[in-house]
């Protein structure tokens, strides 16, 4: 049976709406340093994948551009 991407957003969506609706409070304390890891963490993440695309992206443009005689 093929997967397609409705069927794999329907499970996605239902594994989030279960995780929660299971979830309970941890009663936890960020540090000050915790927070800034993680925002280091996610600004490297997206720096990361733009850096993907823009490679990726020029490498597909240079397959598709015309030659120049």
């Amino acid at each position: 049976m093929k997967k397609t991407f409705s069927d794999m957003l329907i499970a996605v969506v239902a594994f989030i709406a279960f995780s929660v609706a299971t979830t309970t409070p941890a009663h936890a304390y960020l540090d000050g340093a915790t927070v800034s890891m993680a925002l280091q963490a996610l600004t490297g993440a997206v720096a990361s994948i733009l850096l993907f695309g823009k490679i990726y992206w020029t490498k597909l443009k240079s397959v598709f551009k015309r030659q120049q005689d």
